[in-house]
């Protein structure tokens, strides 16, 4: 055969090849590209440097100690006593009367009963709560597979914290509920430092039960302005600014990690399995589609997750204000190119609408709480939230869903701070849900004329 054909026919053979090389080297540029904007942030780019960002607190300050404690004989009495009696309300499906009624007589004793069966663990969950500083024992190797048995009993703790206020409330011990309900907020706190966006959801959870309790107490008792004073501090701290940030840049770490572990890997079909993909289509195709097609697929998800780490990254309320507007320079139909993206990312805009209920209610909470000590001061409510300033407040706190001040609304049936709402509208404080649906407006209402301060 002629030199020159012969020439020839490799070239024609070795065009696919050549392509595949091509395309792998441009898929290697782009992903390197996007892990240097990871890196060059300073943020971490693998599970063990996301550990890092979780170091141990001093000796005798992490209130997992008495809290993992609190955690085994939760797990000992359940055990022993199985599920919760179905008449208790939170930690089972009895249903509680309006903030300002009285608990009715049978599931006040249900619960007085079920607290002193509890006593022990209550105990551990105040000292828990003394300590500002926590830490789990979580194993960042193991990546997606990671577990975390303490965030369902971290919201358990959280009920049970409710359930011990509700009897303090009862009682007509208002400033012994406060107490309560700070520790009820200390237990969602303990996820503070733990960059796991699930965990920064539980916290979200954990914090929104102890708020929903603050509304009984305010309505039903008349506490001190001190313990007023202490609750509002606990708000304040549980209203934090960069709530959304740490769980995207741990995100994206758990992202990288199922890629670079499970998806560009020659045997990437079981991988995915291992994953947790029930099932796998046509897994010889999926073994054999280019490796340059799955790091493409990397690429867009890390375009997607640094575009929310970088509005998450903006300040308070520009951080959630501008959510919508995360993915404005990436094409919407790169998400239908790419399937392992689609089946990894969280949906995200929804997480950012969960942080801001959550700041619209624990601001909301601490600036009503401010408006009831302005009346044990003053004898009357402040005409606007602009009276509160400076004896009561730094500042009024802004809305989340428009940047504006927090909104509120007083006369005789009691009064109302809330935000705005996810619709975006001011639907005159309308903060209690609908038989079916969300509540339109967020925030926190007090009931007359239960409480008279």
């Amino acid at each position: 055969m002629p030199v020159a054909l012969q020439v020839l026919l490799t070239s024609i053979l070795s065009l696919p090849f050549s392509a595949l090389d091509a395309w792998n080297a441009v898929a290697t540029a782009r992903l390197a590209a996007r892990m240097k904007v990871v890196t060059d942030a300073g943020d971490p780019a693998s599970m063990a440097e996301l550990a890092k960002r979780y170091p141990d607190p001093p000796p005798g300050r992490n209130a997992a100690e008495h809290l993992n404690a609190a955690f085994k004989l939760m797990e000992a009495r359940e055990e022993k006593d199985g599920p919760p009696r179905a008449h208790l309300p939170v930690v089972a499906d009895g249903q509680l009367p309006a903030p300002n009624d009285p608990l009715p007589r049978p599931m006040l004793a249900a619960i007085q009963a079920y607290l002193k069966d509890n006593a022990e663990i209550l105990d551990l969950l105040h000292k828990a709560a003394e300590r500002q500083e926590c830490k789990f024992d979580l194993d960042f190797t193991k990546g997606m597979g990671m577990l975390l048995p303490h965030l369902a009993r971290l919201r358990h703790a959280t009920r049970l914290l409710a359930l011990e206020a509700m009897e303090r409330i009862e009682a007509g011990k208002a400033d012994d509920a406060g107490e309560s309900l700070i520790a009820a907020l200390r237990m969602g706190e303990a996820l503070r430092r733990e960059p796991i966006l699930v965990s920064t959801l539980v916290r979200i959870a954990c914090n929104s039960l102890a708020v929903a309790q603050a509304e009984r107490w305010a309505s039903r008792t008349k506490p001190s302005p001190a313990a007023l004073e202490r609750l509002e501090a606990a708000l304040a701290a549980a209203a934090d600014p960069k709530l959304i940030e740490g769980a995207m840049v741990g995100e994206r770490c758990f992202g990288i990690d199922i890629y670079q572990t499970y998806i560009l890997k020659p045997n990437r079909a079981e991988m995915l399995r291992n994953l947790g993909a029930a099932e796998v289509p046509f897994p010889l195709a999926v073994n054999l589609i280019p490796n340059a097609y799955f790091k493409m697929d990397m690429c867009y998800y890390l375009d997607v997750m640094n575009a929310y780490v970088a509005v998450a990254r903006r300040s308070y309320p520009q951080n959630y204000l501008d959510r919508n507007r995360a993915l404005e320079a990436i094409p919407a139909r790169l998400a239908e190119r790419y399937f392992i993206a689609g089946m990894i990312l969280p949906a995200l805009g929804r997480t950012f609408v969960s942080a801001q209920n959550h700041m619209a209610r624990c601001e909301s909470a601490r600036v009503a709480l401010a408006a009831l000590r302005y009346k044990a001061k003053h004898g009357r409510l402040p005409a606007d939230l602009a009276a509160l300033v400076p004896g009561f407040l730094k500042a009024v706190p802004l809305d989340p869903f428009d940047g504006k001040p927090l909104r509120y609304k007083a006369g005789e049936a009691g009064l109302t701070v809330y935000a705005l709402g996810e619709n975006g509208k001011d639907d005159g404080g309308l903060t209690q849900p609908p038989p079916e649906g969300k509540p339109p407006d967020i925030g926190f209402r007090l009931r007359w004329p239960k409480a008279e301060f």
